[in-house]
Order: structure tokens, then sequence, then C-alpha cells
């Protein structure tokens, strides 16, 4: 087939041809905001635990009077450590990126929060100012750490800044660690205060742990308010409040904190922020990016923060604003809590399916029912992945307990797809029970990209504020099971087909796919087009019956880089409050902060490679899985002939699983999830490979593994050379 060359070219065309248009301006969906307004001066005000459930009109009227008149949103307060403690909230809030105060790795959880304060501030023996402790320890800390956090960009960017408390002057100090205006306490009359720099960090301190210190914890709010009324009745005119709950308390649970802004620009309605792209989603790295653009600085482009903005989303009344803040937390809460716990017996439930599974295939001749049984058994644990997303169609969340009402939610989306696979027509065949599994997987998380990814954000295998790494699209383990859904339908469809027939209908399921994955605004996945580009280029060759040639899987993997590449430059063009991480990426390159970056991910990816025997255990059984694939067993051979289609489609998965490891920070997590899926899909197949009447006419005349009808083993052979 002369013309395949043009077809594999037409994979990466078609794509790019149509995310062009999505980059149009008239296409691109981006929330209305209203730009940064310049102050004249800028007051942070932090309070290290300060969670919208403390916030009421009775208890904290002060709080309540900004948040009705002034922006609002949650704020995620991540810095380098897994739970931020104050010194680092404050040192990250200066910083514009996740800093530390001690090395991450050397942290302890068990002594909690009292390691990691802000260090001493030492006073000048002249003047006003003051000089940050071990300064100089800070800074080089943070520079051998993967975020390359510069602290002090603050008070390096502006002429004068002030503080008050330790905190505060880990915000407010330039590079060298000093701060031109400190107090160790809020004065009685800060207004002086107020006006001497045009920025001015306030620290009021750490409220005390709700649990078992309820009174001590109102009582310190009740001050908090008072302070911070004292605080809104001498600012400058033309000035900006923000407030922040600047960090944890509890060094083993992290919480989703306070954010208010109020000032010019700064009218009642939702704050947002572009390196979220969520609203009202805001980071602590947003914090120093906002001050310096609210003051009329220049934002530099490698930090990992943006200028926070009002958008101008309709927002509702004071209550229901704090319900709905109040609940951001609690959903982001309640999954962490429970998704190791879950994970963990999933993990259980599938060592006694595959472990049944096992028994069944070694005995020499098993009853029909038993292997149908045990084939929708392992059927349904693929269904697993896409019924963790339906899961969040329903706030489990909310309910008391929480954990029954997850685990109804996954399990009646479990059983719902897995009916819905196994009944007429599709139950009848492993192809046909793998391509609805896969049909609705790639349906469901391509629908809710395109409404907003609800579904992503605090499911189990989605993502969650708490941690700060991605907010909207896909995430990189959304991601694993969208691509291996996509290719095993895309192989169960194509797979016997003419070849350019095949083709079409592999470029049929890539093309939209490969859109909505990589489109900024959809999946806003970078990682993901590198990875899916390639694998589609290598199913396109396998189904139109062409051997994977190193020159071909060359053109492959330069269609994926170029295509990422139009994609980010596209991205760059846009205006800077606009632009996703693609656009950002560029910005950094042309900085000559790429390096530093593609270090940063590198790093992480090997972190949680060896993060500890489970990841090096995991690591290895997909070794031998991916051996088993292009070198099946017996049984498994009897699958593939079978069904062609499942081999063609396992080993792209496997070809997926390895450039996903490469090219994403999660590493080891994507061929894992990826096998959440695959792996069902072999069993079962494995199981049953047969329809009901195929089978009973063989299991009488022949063993397992020499069961085959002439048509199946002649699309086997066809296959079989495709790859080694």
């Amino acid at each position: 087939m002369r013309g395949h060359p043009r077809l594999v070219g037409g994979l990466v065309g078609a794509a790019a041809a149509v995310v062009a248009v999505l980059l149009t301006p008239s296409s691109v969906a981006a929330r209305p905001a209203t730009e940064t307004i310049r102050s004249d001066a800028v007051i942070v005000v932090g309070v290290a635990g300060l969670q919208w459930t403390d916030v009421t009109a009775d208890r904290t009227p002060t709080l309540a009077k900004l948040a009705t008149s002034g922006s609002v949103g949650t704020l995620s307060v991540r810095a380098a450590p897994a739970v931020t403690c104050a010194g680092e909230g404050w040192l990250t809030l200066g910083a514009g990126r996740s800093s530390a105060i001690v090395e991450p790795s050397e942290i302890d959880t068990a002594e909690g929060c009292g390691p990691r304060t802000a260090p001493p501030v030492s006073a000048r023996p002249k003047g006003s100012g003051a000089a940050v402790d071990g300064w100089e320890d800070l800074a080089a800390l943070n520079r051998g750490l993967r975020f390359g956090a510069k602290p002090g960009l603050i008070g390096t960017r502006l002429n004068c800044t002030g503080a008050v408390g330790p905190g505060a002057a880990l915000a407010a100090a330039d590079s060298s660690g000093n701060v031109d205006v400190y107090r160790p306490a809020l004065p009685a009359d800060p207004g002086p205060l107020l006006r001497a720099c045009p920025f001015t960090a306030i620290d009021l301190g750490i409220l005390p742990d709700p649990a078992g210190y309820a009174a001590r914890r109102a009582e310190a709010l009740r001050l908090l308010d008072s302070a911070l009324a004292q605080i809104e009745a001498t600012r400058p005119v033309n000035s900006t409040l923000l407030v922040v709950g600047v960090s944890d308390t509890d060094a083993t649970d992290g919480r989703l904190h306070v954010a208010i802004a109020d000032g010019p620009g700064f009218e009642a309605g939702w704050l947002r922020s572009p390196s979220t792209g969520r609203e009202p989603y805001l980071q602590l790295v947003d914090m120093a990016p906002t001050v310096l653009a609210v003051l009329g600085e220049a934002v530099p482009d490698d930090i990992a923060g943006r200028p926070v903005i009002r958008s101008d989303t309709e927002r509702p009344g004071f209550d229901a604003t704090r319900e709905e803040l109040v609940d951001a937390d609690t959903a982001a809460v309640s999954r962490k809590h429970l998704v190791g716990t879950f994970l963990a017996g999933f993990a259980g439930l599938c060592a006694i399916v595959y472990g049944v599974a096992a028994w069944l295939i070694r005995r020499r001749e098993p009853a029909a029912p038993a292997r149908r049984h045990g084939a929708v058994a392992v059927t349904a644990l693929g269904t697993f992945p896409v019924a963790t997303f339906l899961a969040n169609l329903v706030p489990w969340w909310a309910a008391d307990p929480t954990t029954p009402a997850l685990a109804g939610a996954v399990l009646g989306a479990m059983t719902l797809v897995t009916a819905v696979a196994v009944g007429p027509p599709w139950g009848r065949t492993a192809t046909g029970r793998l391509a609805a599994i896969s049909a609705i997987t790639v349906l469901v998380l391509l629908a809710d990209v395109a409404t907003g990814a609800r579904l992503q954000l605090n499911s189990l295998l989605g993502y969650t504020a708490l941690e700060g790494g991605r907010y909207v699209g896909f995430g990189n383990v959304a991601f694993a099971v969208l691509g291996t859904a996509a290719v095993l339908l895309a192989a169960a469809l194509a797979t016997g087909r003419p070849a350019r027939s095949a083709v079409a209908v592999a470029l049929a399921v890539a093309v939209p796919v490969i859109v909505v994955e990589g489109s900024p605004g959809l999946g806003t996945d970078f990682g993901g087009i590198l990875t899916l580009v390639p694998a589609f280029g290598v199913l396109t060759l396998l189904v139109a019956g062409r051997k994977v040639t190193t020159g071909k899987a060359a053109a492959v993997l330069g269609g994926g880089a170029a295509l990422v590449a139009m994609l980010a430059i596209a991205d760059y063009l846009r205006p800077e409050e606009d632009r996703t991480h693609f656009g950002r990426f560029v910005a950094t390159v042309l900085d000559g902060n790429g390096l530093a970056t593609v270090d940063r991910k590198i790093r992480a990816n090997l972190d949680l490679l060896f993060a500890g025997p489970h990841t090096v255990v995991a690591a290895l059984l997909l070794v031998v899985a991916a051996v088993a694939v292009f070198r099946p067993p017996a049984g498994l051979r009897v699958a593939y002939r079978a069904h062609p289609g499942l081999r063609t489609g396992l080993q792209v998965v496997v070809v997926l699983g390895l450039l996903g490891f490469a090219v994403n920070d999660s590493g080891i997590a994507i061929p894992v999830n990826a096998a959440l899926i695959a792996l069902p899909a072999a069993v079962a197949a494995w199981l049953r490979p047969y329809p009901p009447s195929k089978l009973g006419a063989t299991t009488e005349s022949a063993p397992d593994d020499e069961k085959t009808s002439d048509t199946p083993a002649r699309s086997a052979e066809a296959t079989a050379d495709v790859l080694p």
C-alpha cells in the first residue's frame, strides 16, 4: 500500500488542522475576566490555617464584609513539601515558586509544623529594616530542589517592602534577605506602616487546630478579625488588600484555604488565575505575580504562578458563596482521605479475581459456565477506571459517612457499564466487550473535558486542588486511561478490514481524541500529544499490515513532536493571561529556562519510580506483562487467533505506556493505569476466546491452546509478523 505514508501524515495533519481552528480567537473558550487594575499599594495579610469554615458574619464580621464586597477564591497552598507549614507558605508567597524551609526528604511529619516555622528576624543596627536569619542557607536549599525557587522575588522587584512578623519577612525580603521596614507585631495604629512602602506583608499568626481547641480557635479568630478591622480602617487610598490562608497547620493533612482580594478591579466576584484555568481555584504561587501586576511591575515568565484577576462570572451572595467554597474543600479532603484505601481495596479485589482466573485457565477442561462467569468478572475490572469518573456525577463527599457513598457510586457505575458490555450485541465476543468498555470510557472522558472537566476534579483517578499540579483538562492518569481505551477501541474496530478502510477507522478514533487531548482549554495535556500521535501512528501501520521499521517509528515520533511544537507556539501567541502551560513553556525556553523545566519533570519522574519497593515491583511486573504481549503463552495465542485486534491493541498499548513513562512527569503511573484496562481485556479473552457456540464446539475436540478456526488463524498469522 504505497499511499500509506500519506495516511500516517494525515493523522498529524488532520489533528493539526482541527486544533488550529480551535486556537483561533473566535473559538477559544476562555472565561471572561477583567484585566488587572493598578493600585498604589498592596497589603497581604496571611494567616496560617484560615479556612472558609472560619468565615461567618457573626464570628468574623470584617472577613465576611471583605468577602461580600471583594473577589474571593479557594487557595491551594502546596509548596515544595506535600503539606505546607507556615514558613514554607510565606517563603513560597514571596518567591512565586514552591519553596521549602528544610529539605523535604528529611521532614518527619510526626514532629508537626514546629520545625518548619519562619526563622528569626534580626533588626538592623540603624534604621527600621531587618534581615532574615539564615537567608543564604534558605536560598541554597531551594536552588537545589526541583522547583527551582529563588526566594525574594517581591523584595527584589520592588524598591521598598514592609513586613510585620517573621513569616511576612520571608515574603517581603529581597534576594539578600533584607526587609526595608519591619515590625515584630502590628502597631496599634498601622496606618503609617501601611503607607511606608508600596508592599506590606502582615503575619497574623497560626490558628489553633479546631479539633479539641474550638474555644481557642474562636478566640484566635476574634483577635484576627479585630486586627483586620484596624488594617482595613487605616489602609491607604487606592490600595489592594489580599487576605489569604497562607499555609496548613497540620503537617499531615492539607486543606484548601481562604483567598480574598479587595480593591480596584476586585469588586464582588470570583477570583481567577491563569495558572489553574478553573475559577475560583488559586495557587499560593500566584500571590507574588499578583502583587507585582497590581503595582504595575513586570511579571517574569520563569515563575510558576500568574497574576490573579476577577472573573466576570456572576457570583451569588455571601452565604451561597461560602457554602460553595466549603464544599470545594470538603470534596478535595474527602478524596485525599479515601483514595489510598479505595485503590488498595481495588488491588485486593484484582488479586482475588485474577487468582480465580488463573486457576480456571490452568484447568485442562474447565466448564464453559465457569469460564463465562470468570470472563464477566474480569471484564468488570476493566470498567473501574471510567466508573471512578462517573462516580463524581453524584456529590458523594457530602454524604455522612463518605466511604459507603463513594463505594456505592463506583460499584453502581461499574455494574452499569459491565451490563452494557456483556449484554447484546457486544457481549458475545471478547472483541465486542472490549470495544464497548473502551467506547464508553472514551466518550465519557471526552465529554467531560468538553464540558469543564467536572468529573476529573477530586475523582479517584483524577486530580485534586490539594496537590497543586493540575486543575483543568486531562491529568496524567486520565490520559493513560483515555489513551489506552482509544487505542484498544481503534484496534478492535479496524483490525480485519481492508487496509484503506482500517486506516480510515483508526483515524476516525484517533483524530478527535488527539484534538481534545491536546487543545488548550480542553485536554491541555502537553505530554499526551507527544505520546498519542506516535502511538496512533504505530497503530495505523499495524492495521494496514505494515511493519514498523526504524524509519517509520522516527517519522511518527517526529510527527508528535511537530504537533506539540505547533500547539505550544500557537498558545504562546495568545494573550499572556490566556496561555496554558504549553505557551508558558515556550516562554521559559525563550528566556533560557526551558532546561530547568525539563529537569524538574525528569526528577519528578524518577522520584515516583523509586518512591518505594511497591513502585519498583510494579515496574518489574509491567516488564513481564509487556514481554507476554509480544511473546504470548499458548492460551493467549488462542485469544490472539480468535481476536487479532486484541494483539494489535495490546502491542500499541505497550508502546503508549513506554512513551508515556518517558515524557510524563507521572512516570510509572502511566503504564500502571494503562494496565487497568488492557490487562482485563487480555485475561477475559484468554478465559473465553470464542463465542459460546464455537466454544462449545471446540471444548470436546481439542485442548485450549489448539482450539482455533482457519479464519482466525490466518488473521493472526497476518498480524504476527508486524512487530517482533
